[in-house]
């Protein structure tokens, strides 16, 4: 269930939409989360961003055909953070 959540494409009001999780290291507070989020909803295309400092994981919603990862990157770098490609494990097999 959490995989469809988290990478599955969604289809809302006829256009389809991507959710993608990105790692993130140097959030270290809450304002940290913030000014990702923040900065990722900027950028035209995306839709939902939740973000679990925690962790380091930012789950973003976005209409692929205005936004893309490399983008989305570009946005975390650009406020001084380093986005980090999240490997997605495949289910284990009986």
């Amino acid at each position: 269930m959490l995989k469809n959540l988290f990478s599955a494409l969604r289809e809302r009001r006829g256009r389809v939409l991507a959710t993608s999780r990105i790692g993130i290291k140097g959030m270290t507070c809450n304002r940290c989360a913030k000014t990702v989020k923040k900065a990722l909803l900027t950028k035209n295309g995306v839709r939902e961003v939740y973000i679990d400092r925690d962790a380091g994981i930012a789950s973003v919603t976005y209409d692929p055909s205005k936004a893309d990862i490399p983008t989305l990157h570009q946005i975390i770098q650009r406020k001084g953070y380093f986005p980090v490609e999240i490997k997605e494990e495949a289910a284990a097999s009986n």
